[in-house]
């Protein structure tokens, strides 16, 4: 490894977390494409990227020397540099024909997978971000439904329908979705707030030890009020509709994100094809040089347009009920996941050698292989049954029937392969047991928004099928298809039935919880399902609980 000068080392450590230590990271102030150029250089190179960061400083890259080298060099090093990234850039005094030369000469795809571009997008709708959530390299945070009350006054108003005879049921619906968001905010508070005064709060409060406790007055009934409408805000949301705007930040590698733009501009919807063009022009400020294919690819804007309605069915409706189907699984899971596992701990051999060696053992030594494998190591914080993935060899499809909202959640789990299809009341609407709670005008407030906007969508949908979307609420029943590991199943449950989560979404969590325990009942230590017997009561009496951990108390508080 390159020692460097006391000088030299002070420089570089403007953009690397160590000029000496052999694993390292960039800094911010290293920039994307130079990043992804230097780092390129591997594959033909052994130079250190720190080496080839100097290079740049002192302006001894061949085709782009640069008499400032010593200045930039000693200003690094003394911190003169307001932004150390204009170092690099005059050491490159002709940064983009170098970037051009270099991801040209070693490839494209490989350099564009390890230029991460961050992205901020405000004022995007839920249809925005239900596009973004299918990019499995997107990593992304959004405006909470569960924490943040939305402005219902500031919807996304989508241009087709704007420009024809149905913008006035478009708006009016609209509205009037907000106008019962607003009022569900309110009552659901107000339910609360009755069943939790703030007394007993504190008191539960003084019991778990918050600290929250040792606070001012005010503080407390801040953060109490701020519980109430994290409550609130959980029943309220079924009703906000796929216009309301939320914001977004994610980070995408550029060769996504080429994918993303060139997809989008086919898109059937004018907002997410206006964002393509958006993601494209600002992701171009940062890797101009590697955002190049991003012309129009009419062959997934096909898709994304359903092959212009050469698949259309007319089906009746439906009403859907939440649940989880199995729809495919591997009925030798055990067998294979146990072959999988003994196949890494041992020296490599043909995986039928293994797979013949764990059917050979009785079902009691499987169970008890698996928990001297598991139960012995895995701790309450080890969220992955197996950190190498055999586990996750062994894939399971399941369809997931709940409302838009917890879909919502569910969608973001990216490991898996999703689908699903296009928005509609047709499915009906879920209608949770809390709203009960409010008294009957609220269920015939509920009920009545649900309708008229199912007629309202029947009115627009022949136009515009896909626009149409905007105007369906959270609350609708829709049907969403996943496929993964059975790690992944196992994260999925545990993850999503933690007391916070929402009520919605916790409930298909233990849904799928107890339609996997059916098919493979060894993930509890059973060989067969326990007959005429609720899942709580199964899961209690397992014999083995170290795969598969989910929590099955009541809904908690949030904060």
């Amino acid at each position: 490894m390159t020692k460097f000068s006391e000088i030299e080392k002070g420089a570089l450590e403007r953009f690397v977390t160590s000029a000496d230590a052999p694993i390292y990271a960039c800094r911010a102030e290293v920039p994307s494409e130079v990043f992804g150029a230097f780092g390129s250089f591997f594959s033909r190179n052994p130079k250190d990227l720190r080496e080839h960061l100097l290079d740049a400083i002192e302006g001894k890259i061949k085709g782009h020397e640069t008499t400032e080298g010593a200045e930039n060099l000693r200003k690094l090093a003394l911190g003169e540099y307001v932004n150390p990234s204009h170092a690099l850039r005059s050491g490159l005094s002709k940064a983009q024909d170098f970037f051009k030369q270099w991801f040209g000469k070693y490839g494209h795809e490989s350099i564009a997978n390890v230029v991460w571009i961050p992205f901020v997008g405000t004022g995007v709708s839920q249809m925005f971000a239900k596009q973004l959530a299918y990019d499995q390299l997107a990593f992304f945070i959004e405006q909470s439904t569960r924490f943040v009350k939305f402005d219902v006054a500031n919807l996304y108003l989508d241009p087709e329908i704007m420009n024809c005879n149905h913008r006035d049921r478009y708006v009016e619906i609209l509205n009037k979705a907000a106008q019962t968001y607003e009022t569900f905010t309110e009552l659901a508070a107000q339910y609360y707030g009755k069943e939790l005064p703030f007394e007993r709060w504190l008191s539960s409060k003084i019991a778990q030890e918050d600290p929250i406790i040792k606070t001012e007055e005010k503080e407390k009934q801040v953060a109490y009020k701020r519980e109430l409408k994290a409550k609130a805000f959980d029943v309220a949301r079924l009703l906000l509709p796929q216009a309301v705007k939320t914001n977004i930040a994610w980070i995408l590698d550029a060769r996504s994100t080429e994918f993303d733009i060139a997809t989008w501009k086919g898109h059937p919807l004018a907002e997410i094809k206006e964002s393509a063009k958006m993601i494209e022009e600002a992701g171009r400020e940062i890797a101009p040089s590697i955002l190049k294919y991003t012309a129009e690819n009419n062959y997934s804007g096909q898709q994304l347009r359903g092959f212009e309605g050469a698949l259309d069915l007319e089906l009746e409706k439906s009403p859907l009920q939440k649940g989880v189907d199995i729809i495919s699984h591997d009925p030798e899971a055990l067998d294979k996941s146990l072959a999988l596992l003994l196949m890494r701990s041992n020296r490599s051999a043909d995986f039928s050698r293994f797979y013949q060696k764990a059917k050979s053992f009785s079902f009691e030594e499987k169970i008890h292989s698996l928990k001297e494998i598991i139960t012995k190591h895995r701790g309450p914080r080890d969220q992955k049954v197996d950190v190498e993935e055999a586990f996750d060899c062994l894939g399971i499809t399941i369809q997931i029937k709940s409302d838009i909202g917890a879909i919502r959640d569910l969608r973001r789990h990216q490991k898996w392969d999703r689908n699903e299809g296009v928005y509609t009341l047709d499915n009906g609407f879920y209608l949770p047991e809390i709203v009960g709670e409010f008294g009957k005008e609220a269920v015939q407030a509920y009920t009545q928004i649900m309708e008229e906007t199912s007629d309202v969508e029947h009115k627009i949908r022949e136009e515009h099928p896909f626009a149409v979307q905007y105007i369906i609420p959270m609350a609708a029943m829709h049907s969403l298809v996943m496929r993964g590991g059975l790690d992944q199943a196992q994260y999925f449950i545990n993850l999503r039935t933690q007391p916070q989560g929402h009520f919605s979404y916790r409930e298909d969590a233990v849904n799928f919880a107890e339609a996997l325990c059916k098919v493979h009942p060894w993930i509890l230590g059973y060989e067969n399902y326990p007959e005429n017997k609720n899942f709580n009561e199964v899961y209690e009496n397992a014999p083995m609980k170290s795969i598969l951990r989910p929590t099955l108390d009541e809904t908690g508080w949030h904060q």
